[in-house]
Formats: structure tokens, C-alpha cells, sequence
């Protein structure tokens, strides 16, 4: 992947104590709402290992404007708001642009 407009997201959510599974099934299918041409070329969803509340989001983006039209989206938009509902407080977002991606099959750098 080489370009230098590639859009980087972190998040970190805390889910309501023992709801952590039901909200990263949500942020799949939240993904997938978005359809496969959306510009979302990756994402990682994490657990923390010390904290079963706590949900790392990394996703890269062709560039902003493919982040910002998809995740505004009607589809994306409903199911956001279902796992929203079961956080414990406001989720936290980094935004950025990618200076270094590195895959199994390649090792380019931006």
C-alpha cells in the first residue's frame, strides 16, 4: 500500500461490565454495513488483556473523505448507535495519516 493520503483510526471503548462481545459483534457488523467498497482497507479490533471491558479499534482508510462519508452513512450510523448504547462512557478517537504500513506480503513504506 502506497499513498500518501492513506487515514489512520484508533479508538478505545469501554464496554458495560460483561457486555464486551455483544459490542465487538456490533463493530463488525458496523464494518460490513459500510459495504466493501467504502475505503476501508483494514481493521483490528483488540481486547485488552488487563481490562474485559476495554476495545482497541485500528482501521486504515484510503483518505478521510472515504472514513467521513462511510461512517456517516444511514446503514453504519444505526448499528453505531446500537453499540454506543452499551458503553460505559464516550469512546476516545486518535486520527491520523498512515507514514508506515507493513503487511505479510509487502514492505513498502509511505
Amino acid at each position: 500500500m502506497s499513498s500518501p493520503n492513506l487515514f489512520s483510526v484508533y479508538g478505545r471503548m469501554t464496554a458495560l461490565p460483561g457486555r464486551r462481545e455483544e459490542v465487538i459483534a456490533l463493530i463488525k457488523e458496523s464494518a460490513r454495513a459500510g459495504g466493501e467498497d467504502s475505503g476501508l482497507l483494514t481493521y483490528s479490533i483488540n481486547t485488552a488483556l488487563d481490562d474485559p471491558d476495554s476495545i482497541w479499534v485500528t482501521e486504515l482508510w484510503t483518505d478521510k473523505e472515504a472514513h467521513d462519508t462511510t461512517t456517516r452513512s444511514e446503514p453504519v450510523r444505526i448499528v453505531t448507535e446500537r453499540f454506543l448504547e452499551l458503553l460505559a462512557e464516550q469512546p476516545a478517537g486518535f486520527y491520523g495519516n498512515a507514514v508506515h504500513v507493513q503487511g505479510p506480503t509487502s514492505d513498502e513504506s509511505l
